[in-house]
């Protein structure tokens, strides 16, 4: 067996696109979005958050003016694209409409409508291979108007609740007279939220319950950050450009969490982006069998853990 590609009707989901080889499988959406919808082995769960009751759908007064009175914002749940700094309602674009899709070798390219207003085109590629436990993903954004765009790509993935986020602090020891760690917090979240860890080695997270939500940044220069939940651990790689400016304060790994799902987010440098020019930014997401992180570890056992995974 290679790689499978083939339609399928998947729940609620609607139709969709599911990729398999002989490790793991991923269902991408094509009556909306696109969303990846399912990444897991093929005996295994499903890692990522699903709104199956639409609890997070957003259509205030913002978002009606600026696209129709008759729109909303549904999270869906699951990967996307989108672009950054987060602006309201641009940032919200009511992606619903069917998704064209395309055969490539090794792979699949996801197209939605052009977005209507913020006239850019966002789309992104799924690249498996035969004999391994990851994915390649290519994020693309081309501008459509005919103005330059001051923008930063990003690859969203919501996950499944009760989780551990993991994050590396910067170690390098290059120049002890400069300080090479951001950690950027976003206004209705604190740094005494019990959730949060913020070791010497690593930053951990735990997706549960809270009276507030908790967001923050860092510049991610090791470019990567996993999240160990159901036996299993998803990590996300990507390359951190060191020297270029990055959105929010210098952020190019955020995590989100929220009562029902935390999200991590992937960002590129800022582009500006020319009329009729894109850009792209690529992450790879692989997946380990493991037992699941727990919080309050010590940071030797936390390193023992990483360095099991091989990353």
């Amino acid at each position: 067996m290679g790689i499978e590609v083939k339609e399928v009707e998947y729940g609620v989901q609607g139709r969709c696109i599911r990729m398999s080889n002989h490790f793991i499988d991923v269902v991408v959406s094509i009556d909306y979005g696109p969303r990846i919808v399912r990444i897991g082995f093929l005996d295994g769960p499903n890692l990522l958050y699903w709104d199956e009751e639409r609890r997070n759908v957003f259509a205030n007064k913002e978002l009606k003016a600026y696209y129709g009175p008759q729109t909303a914002y549904h999270a869906y749940g699951g990967h996307r694209v989108c672009l950054v700094p987060d602006r309201m309602p641009q940032s919200y674009y009511p992606d619903n409409d069917p998704v064209i899709y395309g055969l490539l070798n090794g792979g699949v390219r996801f197209t939605p409508p052009r977005q209507k207003g913020n006239d850019v085109q966002l789309s992104f590629e799924v690249m498996m291979g035969t004999d391994a436990s990851d994915v390649m993903i290519v994020h693309k954004m081309k501008n459509c108007s005919h103005e330059s765009k001051r923008v930063s790509l990003c690859g969203s993935t919501m996950m499944a609740p009760g989780g551990v986020v993991i994050i590396p602090q910067n170690m390098s020891n290059e120049e002890k007279h400069q300080p090479n760690r951001n950690f950027s917090l976003w206004p209705y979240s604190s740094f005494r939220d019990e959730r949060l860890s913020l070791g010497d080695k690593y930053i951990m997270a735990q997706q549960a319950p809270s009276n507030r939500n908790l967001k923050f940044g860092v510049n991610d220069l090791q470019g990567w950050a996993g999240y160990s939940n159901r036996g299993c651990t998803l990590v996300k790689r990507f390359v951190h450009a060191p020297g270029q400016p990055y959105p929010d304060f210098g952020s190019s790994l955020e995590t989100y969490i929220c009562d029902d799902y935390a999200e991590l987010r992937t960002l590129s440098p800022l582009f500006t982006v020319e009329a009729g020019e894109g850009i792209r930014h690529v992450e790879n997401i692989a997946l380990f069998r493991s037992p699941d992180l727990q919080m309050g570890l010590p940071e030797s056992t936390v390193n023992d853990y990483v360095n099991h995974l091989g990353i």
